[in-house]
């Protein structure tokens, strides 16, 4: 019998040992690293359930990526909105119709409030996150405002906003004294008399936005004493014949309503008295319904004039803020003219205010920028300086720092040459008549001054009132839909906090081992390997010789 190694294969014996040595090495890499594979290749079936799991860990990272920008947007942006709510409220209350101060002292810091106020509102308007502009809807990489300076004085050969006003004013004849020989009235009106007739009509022979606009016209006199003709409806202007058929009573008053150029509406009411000369806001009862007519026709535009140099003052600054400040950005400013028709667009003369992305009619400004969270939702916090909140904040502010007041010492200093006058008058009853005449200039225009603070006030406080907090693109409804995107925010990321952790646990099973089983296994991987190199050694020795 022949006795030899073939009996005993050693080179399958060298291959299982070779294979066990690998996997020993692989169980102490595994043991080492705590993962299975060192390699995507050596994960073996389980690579695509590893590949699909880390995919979509990474597109979590992304969407958690975006959450953490938008986060810092939206805070940034909370915070802001709270400041202009507040700003509103400061502005609401710094001027109120009445309170003047003492010394005028209301009057005197309104427009260096008002101007710090706008100054605020556009350097937030004009503060980027990061490098990015928020205030501009979708244009992003520059301011969407020029600076205060540029929007209330101009630049560049352009004019601001202050222009703007100046124009503006003379478009709605602010500034037009009444001359009874002329025919016109403050305020783009035609005032006319004839008999027992005085007619007050708008001039022009097309409709325009410019001046005061009649409304209506009541009077509590007798219908046989005073007779209201207006004109044709189909006229473009309208006019009213105010015709004095019989004498009125005293205390009989006739009223006009008159729309003003930014929608407000006042009203100008006359009462008949037997008193001559007429106190302010009356007209005296002539021997002749042809002389009361006359008397009438005076006292209206003297009323008409006051009214121009107060209230339409107001209406003209806060238009031109309309205009100026208009949603497209583009400043519309009335045409070149003594008597314009018609508001342009100015952007060749006049500074472009807002250069921001503007939305379509019924389109949400929040919708210009969008960000996907998870793979069915997205964020909207788009932002824009022309939506209504911040345009209402804007168009007061500006209106209310180019406007000053006289107080009462700066008007006694205008009149002082009156006052010197009257005193260069003998001692006597002629000095005290003219000293008397001073005084009631200096009351006369110092009410033109208050008439001209209240009329202002009245407006900016409808301007920022609350009752427009329920409108689209108020301060309220925006600081709302920013709170709304915040909780997305939040519930998106609780979503993929939750979905992260599930991903990563079975990750951890699919790429990740046991150390407790794996150091098991390389116990007995190396008892097993001890004995095969034994029995290997044993055998690869085996002779006939060994073997008798």
């Amino acid at each position: 019998m022949i006795v030899n190694k073939s009996m005993y294969p050693l080179q399958t014996s060298f291959g299982v040992i070779s294979k066990m040595q690998d996997k020993f090495a692989q169980l102490q890499m595994q043991l080492g690293t705590g993962e299975k594979a060192s390699k995507l290749s050596e994960m073996g079936r389980d690579l695509p359930l590893s590949l699909s799991v880390r995919q979509r860990l990474n597109t979590i990272d992304g969407y958690s990526s975006n959450i953490d920008t938008v986060n810092l947007r939206l805070t940034f942006l909370d915070n802001s909105l709270t400041r202009f709510d507040k700003i509103e409220g400061e502005a609401r209350n710094a001027s109120v119709p009445g309170q003047y101060g003492t010394g005028g002292i209301n009057m005197a810091t309104s427009p260096g409030l008002s101007h710090a106020r706008f100054d605020e509102i556009v350097t937030m308007l004009n503060e980027d996150v990061a490098g990015r502009y928020l205030f501009g809807g979708k244009i992003t990489d520059k301011a969407p405002l020029p600076t205060t300076d540029v929007l209330l004085k101009g630049a560049n050969g352009k004019g601001g906003y202050e222009s703007a006003v100046d124009v503006r004013r003379g478009a709605d004849g602010v500034n037009d004294a009444y001359t009874a020989a002329t025919g016109e009235a403050p305020g783009r009106l035609t005032l006319n008399g004839a008999a027992d007739t005085v007619t007050l009509g708008e001039d022009g022979t097309t409709a325009h936005p410019f001046g005061f606009k009649l409304s209506t016209y009541s009077t509590t006199a007798a219908n046989t004493a005073v007779v209201f003709t207006p004109s044709p409806t189909t006229d473009a202007t309208k006019s009213v014949a105010i015709q004095f058929t019989a004498q009125p009573e005293s205390g009989n008053s006739i009223s006009i309503g008159l729309t003003m150029p930014d929608g407000t509406e006042t009203q100008v009411k006359l009462t008949a008295t037997t008193e001559s000369p007429a106190p302010n806001g009356s007209f005296t009862i002539g021997a002749t319904p042809e002389e009361t007519a006359t008397n009438f026709q005076a006292a209206l535009g003297a009323s008409l004039e006051r009214t121009a140099k107060t209230d339409l003052k107001a209406a003209s600054v806060f238009a031109a803020a309309n205009d100026f400040f208009h949603e497209s950005g583009v400043p519309r400013i009335a045409e070149a003219g003594a008597k314009p028709q018609a508001l342009v667009d100015a952007s060749d003369t006049y500074v472009q205010w807002y250069s921001g992305s503007v939305t379509a009619t019924g389109e949400n400004p929040r919708q210009s920028i969008s960000t996907a969270i998870d793979d069915a939702s997205r964020v909207n916090y788009g932002m824009q300086a022309n939506e209504s909140g911040f345009l209402r904040l804007v168009r007061s502010q500006a209106a209310m720092a180019v406007s000053s007041y006289k107080s009462e010492e700066q008007v006694r200093a205008d009149l002082d040459g009156v006052r010197v006058a009257a005193m260069a008058q003998p001692e006597g009853a002629a000095r005290d008549s003219a000293l008397a005449a001073y005084e009631t200039q200096v009351q006369d225009a110092y009410r033109l001054s208050t008439g001209f603070f209240d009329g202002m006030a009245t407006r900016q406080q409808a301007e920022l009132s609350e009752a427009h907090n329920s409108e689209a693109g108020s301060i309220e409804i925006i600081t709302m839909d920013v709170g709304i995107a915040r909780k997305s925010l939040e519930n998106a990321t609780e979503r993929h906090t939750s979905y992260q952790s599930q991903l990563l646990d079975l990750l951890s099973d699919v790429e990740t081992i046991d150390k407790e089983q794996v150091a098991m296994e390389i116990l007995a991987l190396q008892t097993r390997l001890t004995a095969s190199y034994q029995t290997t050694s044993m055998v690869s020795q085996l002779s006939l010789v060994n073997f008798i």
